[in-house]
């Protein structure tokens, strides 16, 4: 009897640990199926594998958590999880073998994965805080990965100068990027373009060279242009991949005001992927340098018509046109409105305050005067004009004291409007912060005649 207990204790025992090895087996096949999908480029078939890893080496550890390898089954169920952008999980899981495993490769790796992860949550204040101890770090190699992520957390926390000693000592061609980023932050641009123009002939990683053309675009436009040139030249890159180079580099040369030097890049991106939502993002971006362009109420139908076909689709395009779109389109239904002229008067305000279009919101202001001479708003829609037309201001602000010699907005010129003047722009803001409607907009505008 005694026999046949320890021989079913034996039987228990070995299963157990078949059960055990056969499980983290099975695990490490999926990881190492799923690097040799990512390798490939089967990015579905990738994420399939490694969230299967990632259940199965949680099960392992769960099932038996007093096992001298149980961190080797937490480091890839973390792996796993980090993997699949669920950096939370794999830090609650690699937290454990951080803390408990006697092995300090073991502990290294695990760290070094918590600091990628807090990266990914763009934590990188916990990132280089895991990655304090280069004393787990262990070999070279993760050494210098270990570097390479604290590194990137300095950038990242504005470290510039801390951040270069551990890129440098890190060793890694991953480095590259986050060197030049700090490199040109502290304003050594010529050697942030020098280190990525080694990096032209490598692997193409689109969001690192994004990032990295966008610091340095900021402060050197034209080296990053250059760079851009280099890699859309060189053949090498899909044209989904061309066009966002392209695009970001338009961006980058609008946000400095070098217009010549953007429509180039942006028509480029709308001629050649159009209906992609680089193209359509490009398209916003053109339609609206026509609209700061325009000078004229009668061509405001087709930039609206412009806007609409270019942020149809949404998303970023509408981000970029959107706006416009709206403040032209209540422009547009304002000229329409043949009672008032205040709704176009608020109209013009709008154009001017939120587009920042000083000549198209000068010409709705002079339409205001064309449609409604007898309006009281027509003398202060022709001096709202002359600010916006030094050019032409002398010549308006003579009509103004010419054809309206007794308007408040006229003896305003000459500071004797007193408290007349107050009165009726009150009027106005009253009017301005509940705008009136068709019908309302002519007993509005009567009512701040009478106020004259």
């Amino acid at each position: 009897m005694r026999w046949a207990r320890a021989a079913g204790l034996v039987c228990c025992v070995a299963f157990a640990g078949c059960a055990y090895y056969n499980g983290l087996f099975n695990a490490n096949r999926l990881a190492n199926e799923a690097r040799r999908a990512e390798r490939e480029g089967r990015t579905s078939e990738a994420r399939s594998l490694w969230s299967r890893a990632a259940v199965k080496a949680e099960s392992v550890a769960s099932r038996f958590p007093r096992s001298k390898y149980r961190d080797d089954a937490l480091v890839l169920q973390g792996t796993a999880l980090s993997r699949l952008g669920s950096c939370s999980q794999a830090v609650r899981a690699l937290q454990v073998a951080a803390d408990s495993s006697p092995d300090r490769a073991m502990r290294g790796e695990a760290r070094l994965l918590i600091g990628g992860c807090w990266l990914t949550l763009q934590q990188p204040e916990s990132a280089a805080a895991a990655l304090a101890d280069l004393a787990e770090a262990g070999d070279s190699v993760t050494r210098g990965r270990f570097l390479l992520v604290r590194g990137e957390a300095k950038v990242r926390l504005g470290r510039d100068s801390a951040a270069l000693a551990d890129l440098a000592a890190s060793a890694a061609p991953e480095a590259v990027f986050p060197t030049a980023t700090a490199l040109a932050r502290l304003g050594h641009v010529s050697e942030a373009t020098a280190a990525l123009e080694r990096a032209v002939e490598r692997p193409y990683v689109e969001s690192r060279w994004l990032e990295a053309l966008d610091t340095l675009g900021t402060r050197a436009p034209h080296e990053a242009s250059r760079l851009v040139n280099l890699l859309v030249g060189a053949g090498r890159l899909p044209e989904g991949q061309r066009a966002r180079l392209l695009l970001g580099d338009g961006e980058r040369w609008l946000r400095s005001g070098d217009t010549n030097q953007a429509v180039p890049r942006l028509a480029a991106v709308a001629a050649t992927v159009p209906d992609s939502g680089e193209g359509q993002v490009a398209r916003a971006h053109l339609a609206v340098r026509s609209v700061r362009a325009a000078d004229r109420v009668a061509a405001i139908p087709e930039l609206i018509d412009s806007l609409a076909a270019s942020t149809r689709a949404g998303g970023a395009a509408l981000r970029v046109g959107g706006r416009f779109q709206s403040v032209l389109t209540r422009a547009h239904e304002a000229m329409l409105e043949a009672e008032s002229p205040m709704p176009l008067f608020f109209a013009a305000e709008d154009v001017r305050d939120s587009l920042a279009t000083p000549a198209l919101a000068a010409d709705l202001f002079s339409e205001i005067a064309r449609r409604y001479a007898e309006s009281v708003v027509a003398p202060k829609a022709l001096l709202a004009a002359a600010l916006l037309r030094p050019d032409a201001a002398d010549s308006l602000i003579a009509r103004v004291r010419q054809a309206y010699p007794a308007s408040v907005y006229t003896l305003a010129l000459d500071g004797l409007a007193g408290d007349r003047f107050r009165v009726v722009e009150d009027s106005l803001h009253q009017l301005g912060r509940n705008p009136p409607q068709r019908r309302g907009a002519a007993a509005s505008d009567r009512r701040v005649r009478n106020e004259r």
